[in-house]
Parts: C-alpha cells; sequence; structure tokens
C-alpha cells in the first residue's frame, strides 16, 4: 500500500528542515497529529534520497534567550519519502505522492532563482512540476491545497500562482485545473532564522549527544518567526499556536515584518559591513560586543532604523532581538560573506532608514552617515581594498560609475531626491575629510 503524505515539499535544504520541517515536528509533539512530508528535489541533483531513506534527522539550535545562552538538539521524523522528479520513476513517484487522499499543504524552498516560468512543453523547474501535480488532482477531484512557498520573493504566493497559471494556458489544461487553482489557498511568507546548515567543528560531539553518526543534522539558532499572509485556515491544518511556534498570520501586514526585517536585521549587517572590516573586525558577534561598536550600534537601531521606519515597541522588541542574535558565539558570521554584493544591498536595506529619517526629521540620520561614509571609503579602491584583515575584492566594484565620491554615492543610492542628495554629499565630503 502506498504512504500517504499531508505535505508535498519542493525542496530538502538546511533551511526548510531547520525551519517548517522543524515546525511540523514540534505541531506533532504538542498535538499527537502526526504530518508525513514527501520530499521533491527542485533540481535534477540533489539530497532527497538520502533524507528520505535515513528517516530521522537532528536539528542543532543554539542562541541567547530572554539573556541566557541556550542549546537544543531535537530530532525531526517528519519526512517519510522522496523523490528525484527529473528521472521517469521519479517524476511518476511524484504524482503518486501528489493525489495522497490526506495531502492538504504544499511548502517550497527552492532559492530566490526558483520561482520562474519558462515557456517548456514538459515540466523542468518547481512551478512546472507543481502545476502538473495540481493537475492531476484536479482530474482526480481531490481537495484543494494550503500553498506556503518559503522563497524570499515578495508576494512570494502570488507570484508562484501566476506561474501555475501561465503553466496552465501553455499547456491547455482544463477549466478544472483553474478551478483548482482558485480553490487553493495560496499565502505570502516571511521567514526569519539564521541557519548555518552542517556543523562540521562539533559534528564529533553532535554525534556523541545523538548517539549515533547524523550526516544530515543541520545547525541554526533558536530564533524563529514565520510570518504568513492570508486565510487563517492554515491554523486547523497547521496549529502552530498548540505548538508554541513564532508564527504570525495575518490579513494585510506582511509588509510591515518585511520593511522591519530588511531594514533592521539587514540594514543593520549591511551597515556595519564597511565600519567592521576598516577596523579589521572580521566577525558579526565581535562586532557586536566591541565597546567601540556596541553601544552606537544599539542607538543606530533604536534612534535611526527604528524611528525611521514605525518606532512602536513591537519594532524597538524586534531590534533587541536582532542584536541578541548577532551575539550568538554558535553563529560565524563573517563580514566578508555579507559584504558580497553590499552596492544592491545599500540601496535595498539602507536607503529606506536614510530617505524616511530625513523625511521625517529634516536631517541626515548621523550614525548610518558614517557608516555610507565607511562604505565609500571601502569602494574607493581599484575593486580590491587594503584591510587590516587581509585583501578583499570587491565582486560588484564594477557597477560603481567612477570613484569619485559623488559617483560612488549615486551607485549605491540611484535617484535620491536633489535636496537628500546634496545634503548627503556634503556631510559624506565632511566625514572623507576628517579622516
Amino acid at each position: 500500500m502506498a504512504m500517504n503524505y499531508t505535505v508535498l515539499q519542493f525542496g530538502e535544504g538546511n533551511f526548510i528542515r531547520a525551519f517548517f520541517d522543524w515546525m511540523l515536528q514540534k505541531i506533532g509533539d504538542a498535538t499527537g497529529e502526526e504530518h508525513r512530508v514527501f520530499l521533491v528535489q527542485p533540481i535534477d541533483r540533489g539530497r532527497v534520497e538520502e533524507i528520505a531513506a535515513a528517516g530521522e534527522y537532528h536539528v542543532l539550535l543554539r542562541g541567547y534567550q530572554e539573556g541566557e545562552y541556550r542549546e537544543i538538539l531535537d530530532p525531526v521524523r517528519v519526512v517519510a519519502g522522496g523523490t528525484n522528479p527529473f528521472t521517469p520513476e521519479g517524476l511518476m513517484a511524484m504524482y503518486e505522492a501528489a493525489l495522497s487522499p490526506d495531502l492538504r499543504v504544499v511548502t517550497s524552498n527552492t532559492t530566490e532563482a526558483g520561482i520562474f516560468f519558462e515557456e517548456r512543453r514538459t515540466p523542468h523547474n518547481y512551478p512546472s512540476l507543481l502545476a502538473a501535480a495540481l493537475e492531476k488532482r484536479a482530474a482526480e477531484g481531490l481537495p484543494p491545497l494550503h500553498v506556503v512557498p518559503l522563497e524570499l520573493i515578495e508576494n512570494n504566493g502570488a507570484v508562484l500562482k501566476e506561474c501555475l497559471e501561465k503553466y496552465g494556458k501553455l499547456w491547455n489544461y482544463g477549466p478544472a485545473y483553474f478551478s483548482y487553482l482558485e480553490g487553493c489557498t495560496f499565502y505570502d511568507t516571511l521567514v526569519d532564522r539564521i541557519v548555518t546548515g552542517f556543523p562540521a567543528k562539533e559534528a564529533a560531539e553532535v554525534f556523541r549527544k545523538i548517539g549515533h553518526e547524523d550526516r544530515n543534522v543541520t545547525a541554526g539558532e533558536l530564533f524563529h518567526l514565520f510570518v504568513l499572509q492570508g486565510d487563517k485556515s492554515i491554523l486547523d491544518v497547521l496549529p502552530f499556536h498548540k505548538a508554541g511556534l513564532n508564527a504570525v498570520i495575518t490579513g494585510d501586514r506582511l509588509s510591515f515584518y518585511r520593511d522591519r526585517k530588511v531594514r533592521v536585521l539587514n540594514g543593520v549587517h549591511t551597515a556595519s559591513v564597511p565600519v567592521a572590516l576598516l577596523a579589521g573586525v572580521e566577525y558579526v558577534k565581535d562586532f557586536v560586543e566591541d565597546p567601540r561598536f556596541a553601544p552606537r550600534l544599539r542607538s543606530l537601531v533604536h534612534d535611526e532604523i527604528v524611528p525611521a521606519f514605525s518606532d512602536d515597541a513591537e519594532a524597538h522588541q524586534y531590534g533587541d532581538d536582532v542584536l541578541e542574535r548577532f551575539r550568538n558565539p554558535a553563529l560565524e558570521h563573517a563580514f566578508r560573506s555579507i559584504a558580497l554584493n553590499s552596492v544592491a544591498k545599500s540601496n535595498t536595506r539602507l536607503r529606506p532608514t536614510l530617505e524616511g529619517y530625513f523625511g521625517k526629521f529634516g536631517e541626515l540620520p548621523p550614525i548610518l552617515t558614517e557608516c555610507i561614509a565607511a562604505m565609500t571609503e571601502l569602494y574607493d579602491c581599484d575593486g580590491v581594498k587594503d584591510l587590516p584583515g587581509g585583501p578583499l575584492e570587491l565582486s560588484d566594484h564594477r557597477q560603481l560609475r567612477g570613484r569619485s565620491l559623488a559617483e560612488m554615492t549615486d551607485g549605491f543610492f540611484p535617484g535620491l531626491s536633489p535636496d537628500l542628495r546634496a545634503v548627503l554629499l556634503s556631510r559624506l565630503g565632511e566625514l572623507r575629510r576628517v579622516k
């Protein structure tokens, strides 16, 4: 008799296993409801068969919680099967799993580039594989599903649904398919947990605690936040609240949580990069605990980023959570990695605070402006910057249209309002001359 699955999951990477599948296990532990996940590789190479065959893996969670450092090692036993759909046999196995009578949820984490439409006649990527599977469910008259993508793109649920509609039209699916899509509940989501993957340095000790070797163990931080924008009926299938999970079901506030994460967590990361590297500090944990920088970092969060955004208690608490997360000694976040693509990241992560603060208070955010000045200093080179910790090759240096201060500033923040640009350039010039 074939296994009857409850969740069809595209992607078997570290993040989704340490986030969504871990949550499924917690829900099962709290309620006694068993979830059975069928893994589908979204590309032709992956580790689905190995993970499915193991039947269990562990999630190592470490970090500060209410000021106390904690370490948890949780077993996860929800993965019940899986396949590589890029073989004829694997594709049939996916179809069979998709026809499970108990199936209620589709989830995915196929990277930011995983949700796209391409005119091809056969299933070849995540949306096309899902479209083919849902067409078969529609033909069988099976219940519609809750579709919960985790990809870090804006409006991920809506974008995925649009791709499914395009494949249905391309492949001439009948009205039943499109009616089925309308019956499904699509969620736009935001996920927040730092997952570092296999803990190679501590593997021997982790295996000792488990009692056997687990090559699928994955590590991350204790903090987690899952925001789903859409119908609360998902709680009938996945009662996050019964397991004490930090999940928020919202009708229209996903943009608030997304902006908050981008401005605070991602913004602090990007703003810190040039200051830290120019000072010879290579890791985030060391930077946030350095007495030269810690007070100014708190001020950046609570006096500049949050006030420019909302300045409510919830946003300030999130700021405190972020700074506590950055102190986590188990997470080796290297500034050299965070520095990748800083030109694009600055415009996405720092610009909203720069413009919001200037618009609200009529002046520049002082600490953020100093960070921007440091960023221009970091990029004031021929593409390789000599730093105390060794040279850094700036892979996106070519995006800047020259090396004058004005050209660099326009490269980081193209199209600023004339008033803001003039004030910013004047202050950056002062800061660079002081140095």
